[in-house]
């Protein structure tokens, strides 16, 4: 049966006395439930039941969204100079943290670029002699911009290590020249690198032993890094270019680690996301 009272007001009946009492009053009564009163009433209680769930909705994401905006920020950084720099965490309260750590530096096109034929676009640094089954190679050296104030800079504050897959003939006669001041506590050559189907990985267990929270590799090619992925520091390789400012972008990175207790977070959190 309709129910007139959502679809309008009923027409009266020209028969009414004809209908039984008991069919009268049982028609009243259900036009009664049925009136347009009583329909605007259910509307009302449902609409006020929506209103209701979504305002005490809104009320609970409003609270949970301050509270995310309150917390403190664990990635809290500016970015400058095209990596992006160290804030002091409240929790440190600006304090150093003392523990030596380890920089472990790539050599080739991360400190400097070896060929043997003279560069076009660079002057030569020094040369140095490599000599492969009898026969002596010249090699011509170019020093990555920044390279001496890079190393004098980080070996402050951090014990500096080179780990290279050169030759220790070529790498040992390099660092010699380029080391002047004594910085670099550690050489490791190829002999010491581990052989994956061709490719040379560097394995910090060398470096650090089991602290890897301790140690970070720099280095232009992603799969030397790759037995601790979380301890690369990508940089981009050096050639010829005499205008490059990696070196004093990274020495400025270095500086603001001290705030870290693991220097994987560090690498984590800004290096991964440096702007080229």
């Amino acid at each position: 049966m309709a129910c007139h009272g959502f679809l309008g007001t009923p027409t009266k009946r020209s028969h009414g006395r004809h209908i039984h009492g008991g069919r009268r009053n049982q028609h009243q009564r259900h036009r009664s439930r049925c009136s347009p009163a009583a329909a605007g009433s259910i509307f009302a209680s449902l609409n006020m039941s929506i209103f209701t769930f979504h305002n005490r909705l809104f009320r609970c994401v409003s609270r949970l969204f301050r509270l995310a905006s309150s917390a403190p920020s664990r990635r809290a950084a500016t970015t400058k100079h095209g990596y992006k720099k160290l804030e002091k965490h409240k929790h440190h309260h600006g304090k150093r943290n003392d523990k030596k750590r380890t920089i472990v530096l790539d050599l080739d096109e991360t400190l400097v670029h070896s060929s043997m034929d003279p560069p076009v676009r660079a002057h030569v640094d020094f040369m140095v002699r490599l000599k492969i089954q009898g026969v002596v190679i010249p090699m011509f050296v170019v020093k990555r911009p920044g390279v001496t104030e890079f190393l004098d800079r980080i070996g402050k504050n951090y014990r500096v290590a080179v780990f290279t897959a050169g030759l220790p003939e070529y790498a040992s006669q390099v660092l010699d020249k380029l080391d002047k001041n004594r910085v670099i506590s550690q050489r490791l050559y190829r002999d010491s690198c581990t052989d994956i189907n061709g490719r040379y990985a560097k394995d910090l267990s060398l470096v650090a032993k089991t602290d890897f929270g301790s140690v970070l590799l720099v280095d232009d090619n992603p799969f030397s890094y790759s037995l601790q992925q979380d301890n690369g520091v990508h940089i981009k390789p050096f050639v010829d270019d005499m205008e490059d400012q990696e070196l004093m972008k990274l020495a400025e990175f270095f500086d603001g680690c001290y705030q870290y207790e693991d220097l994987r977070d560090a690498a984590s959190e800004f290096l991964y996301n440096k702007v080229i």
